[in-house]
């Protein structure tokens, strides 16, 4: 393949992280103001180049552009833009600015080679070039002890990760004579299978650790010591970035359905656990952490399903609504916590009613719609119907006499999520399609329905001594973290601090 290749071929594409690079190596020694200039217009030309400089490439060789790579390539880009601008205006005065720009152009640069590659290599290279240069962010400020040890233990799981990955990589080689992944794709739909349920279940286990899975998760609230950018920063392909492997490899995963339901399983705890953990969080940053666990535990349920486009979907509104969330995270100060507000169960039971009926008549009278819906998993409709429940009963019972305003927010909840998941259903058309079984989406949908129950309980939790005491335990995040600090003092003794 190789040989067929032009120069043209390897370097159009390559121009695209070359910029970020590039900024991020002369950044320290260039002015203060044009240091805070350079990164952020590198970081909002890639966007730019993506259409000038692919415009006639139809790719192959050791990158590509197809759908998934052009979608992660604006969003890493946008988002690389837009967290780079507030953090030369966060860090104003901070004498390491420079610095910390640089690395953070040197980490997008490596995102942006990651989600671009088409080769098993490459890939692996920009994965963990990704996370070394995000090292050097969490260790921004050295002094901070807590910053430290969020880094070492973010260290370790992503190098246990890369370990993981590698053993995957090679055993995908051996099995298909190939390290480009386009080939490999080929290889699977012609029906070879060697190697591929351990390589897939590496692959999982790798996603995880890198997407914050429980009960690999505790790194992710840990680094909420770092400075605020990171935090926002890292969703744009960092988090996510396990996702972004399901999605890239899904030829693989599609042949080895075990590493999906291990997804779909691992996924749906991960989804339960960080909003049980969220609603109790005091503070804003660590609450938005859990959260973000748990929207990544959702990607992975879509995933283990096989719903392609609706992975990728959510893998871009989370990342744009979290970064947002993180840059504007001050502005949630004094706001009223979601578990103050008491929900009244007839609330809940018109919610319930309500959702169901309009997630019905969606699917049966939007055009288009009730084909799309039978490629859609049958849980996903349950999950919408169950958010607007709780929405509908939330906003009735801390707003009264605003029910007819809740069910028309819920309706154009429904149009716009409608429309959506057609615009996901074109988005990776091609994909392999895999049909999860019926027990597992059993499983996802009563796991759902228990948070609905717990969430719209919530609010008696302290009337109860066992209310109280769940309350204390899920503030600690139910000591997993706990554990894993001990681990990592055992693995790696403060007293090496240096």
């Amino acid at each position: 393949m190789m040989s067929t290749m032009t120069m043209s071929d390897l370097m159009t594409p390559l121009l695209i992280p070359l910029m970020p690079f590039l900024a991020g190596l002369v950044a320290r020694g260039l002015p203060e103001k044009a240091g805070r200039v350079v990164p952020v217009m590198a970081a909002a030309a890639c966007m730019t180049a993506l259409c000038l400089l692919t415009a006639g490439w139809s790719g192959g060789g050791w990158v590509k552009m197809d759908t998934l790579s052009a979608v992660m390539v604006v969003l890493v880009s946008f988002l690389g833009a837009v967290v780079t601008r507030f953090a030369a205006r966060y860090l104003e005065g901070d004498a390491a600015r420079g610095r910390f720009l640089s690395w953070m152009s040197l980490t997008l640069a490596s995102v942006l080679t990651l989600v671009m590659a088409n080769h098993l290599l490459l890939l692996l290279g920009a994965w963990v070039l990704t996370s070394l240069f995000l090292h050097r962010l969490l260790l921004h400020r050295p002094d901070r002890a807590g910053a430290v040890f969020a880094a070492r233990k973010k260290f370790v799981f992503s190098r246990l990760a890369e370990v993981l990955m590698l053993i995957a990589v090679v055993m995908l080689y051996r099995g298909h004579g190939t390290w480009f992944i386009d080939e490999l794709a080929a290889s699977v739909a012609a029906g070879n299978r060697q190697g591929l349920p351990a390589a897939a279940l590496l692959l999982a286990v790798c996603a995880m650790l890198k997407s914050a899975q429980f009960p690999f998760h505790s790194w992710l609230p840990d680094t909420m010591d770092t400075p605020t950018p990171v935090s926002a920063f890292m969703h744009a392909g960092i988090i996510n970035g396990g996702g972004f492997l399901i999605l890239r490899l899904s030829p693989v995963f599609a042949a080895a359905p075990i590493a999906l339901h291990l997804l779909m399983v691992v996924g749906s705890i991960t989804a339960a656990f960080g909003a049980i953990v969220m609603l109790v969080q005091p503070g804003v940053k660590r609450s938005l952490a859990f959260s973000t666990i748990a929207q990544m535990g959702f990607m992975m349920i879509q995933c283990g399903l096989g719903a392609w486009g609706l992975a990728l979907l959510h893998l871009v509104a989370h990342s744009l609504y979290k970064a947002h969330a993180f840059l504007h995270a001050g502005s949630t100060i004094g706001a009223t916590p979601r578990a103050a507000v008491p929900l009244a169960s007839p609330a809940l039971g018109l919610g319930l009613l309500a959702g169901l009926s309009m997630v019905t008549i969606a699917i049966t009278l939007v055009p288009g719609m009730a084909a799309h819906a039978a490629a859609v998993p049958l849980v996903f409709h349950w999950i919408l119907a169950l958010a607007l429940a709780y929405g509908i009963g939330r906003a009735w019972s801390a707003y009264r006499g605003s029910l007819w305003r809740a069910l028309l927010a819920a309706a154009g909840t429904v149009a716009a999520a409608m429309l959506l998941h057609l615009v996901s259903g074109k988005m990776l058309e091609g994909y392999v399609v895999h049909q999860a079984p019926v027990w597992l989406s059993a499983w996802v949908a009563c796991v759902f329905t228990a948070l609905f129950f717990f969430q719209s309980l919530l609010w008696r939790a302290s009337q109860y001594p066992l209310g109280r005491k769940l309350y204390i335990h899920a503030l600690n995040g139910f000591y997993v973290g706990t554990l894993a600090n001990r681990l990592l003092g055992r693995l790696w003794p403060s007293r090496s601090l240096s």
